[in-house]
């Protein structure tokens, strides 16, 4: 009698070399060794010899590759049961995509990310359904889950302070529109000399190095925008405080205390130092302030333009010298003041 041996696409192949990777990472050790025994004898292993390389009874190797033609890769996952295997129904469905959208924590586990066997586990604690790990993936996909990277929010925004800002903008552009005043936005940022990384084209598994020092020397920047007219101020400085605030708007006084403006800033701690608002209140006559909600980043354009530098000029860079990031930053926000149609588009949303 001659040995069984299976014969694979190439394609099919790889898949299943694919997959027994994926069940010895997910722990399921017994599928990766079946998926293992169809790619060997694939290979021109027979089952008397896959007996001893896997450990396995020969009945049991030849029971993985019946298994195997019959039913393909579903007849090697745990617990296989000849027919359909059973599916979760479209309210089970919805309410595992409930569990998702809540997370692992509020379902009362002790970390932040869902993997597919803790997942299987789920689903079987729930709904009395067993799923193999793989074909939790493949359910997850058809529900429109898929893997992503998180996104960061402000644990400490306050949502009915943002909530109560979001008329006022309208109001405050009506009002600057009337008077013909100029709207002013201030924010501050810090450059690092070993600057921000960001993905970028490169060769697959050859990924750009950037050489780093190691020191945190930053250069810091006092920033503004204007608007209306799309005017970017900056000033550059050795801290950030009271002191270097208020010289910033002097700055700005002498550009706008002729025309009038509403200046709208954060709620960094300086900003409401006593001889800051001594200053406000001593200029009240050309000058309307307004605090924007606390930790709002979004609410503030002037946020936007940091990004525009650090994607047009420092991400993945090598700065030797402060000097060099000094250089870096100053064409860059040259270029926002000289040509002030290339930082439109990142204004028109508050406009």
């Amino acid at each position: 009698m001659l040995p069984r041996i299976l014969r694979l696409h190439p394609k099919t192949h790889a898949k299943l070399v694919r997959l027994s990777k994926e069940a010895e990472r997910d722990g399921v050790y017994r599928v990766a060794k079946r998926l293992q025994a169809v790619v060997l004898n694939s290979e021109g292993r027979t089952s008397g010899e896959l007996a001893g390389i896997l450990k396995a009874p020969r009945s049991k190797v030849s029971e993985w590759l019946s298994l195997y033609q019959v039913h393909g890769v579903d007849g090697l996952l745990e617990g296989y049961r000849s027919g359909r295997p059973p599916l979760l129904t479209d309210e089970q469905r919805t309410q595992l995509g409930d569990i998702l959208d809540s997370g692992p924590v509020a379902y009362g586990l002790d970390t932040g990310i869902w993997t597919s066997p803790m997942l299987a586990w789920v689903i079987e604690e729930e709904f009395d359904v067993t799923y193999h790990p793989g074909h939790v993936r493949k359910l997850l996909h058809n529900m429109g889950f898929s893997v992503q990277r998180p996104r960061r929010v402000l644990a400490r925004a306050d949502a009915e302070a943002q909530d109560r800002w979001h008329p006022a903008p309208t109001r405050t552009l009506k009002k600057a529109r009337a008077q013909n005043w100029a709207l002013i936005f201030t924010d501050e940022a810090s450059f690092r000399q070993d600057s921000t990384l960001h993905a970028t084209w490169s060769r697959a598994g050859h990924p750009p190095e950037v050489p780093v020092t190691g020191e945190r020397k930053s250069v810091k920047i006092l920033g503004a925008v204007e608007l209306w007219r799309t005017r970017f101020h900056y000033r550059q400085d050795a801290v950030f405080n009271a002191t270097t605030y208020l010289s910033f708007l002097e700055h700005l006084a002498r550009q706008y205390r002729h025309r009038g403006a509403i200046l709208i800033q954060d709620n960094a701690s300086y900003h409401k130092d006593g001889d800051v608002w001594n200053w406000f209140g001593a200029n009240r006559h050309w000058l309307e302030v307004h605090q924007l909600p606390p930790y709002s980043p979004e609410f503030n354009p002037t946020e936007r333009l940091w990004q525009h530098t650090r994607k047009t000029g420092t991400h993945n860079r090598y700065f030797a010298t402060e000097t060099e990031l000094l250089g870096t930053l100053s064409r860059v926000f040259g270029e926002m003041q000289s040509y002030p149609e290339m930082i439109e588009g990142y204004l028109l949303p508050f406009c």
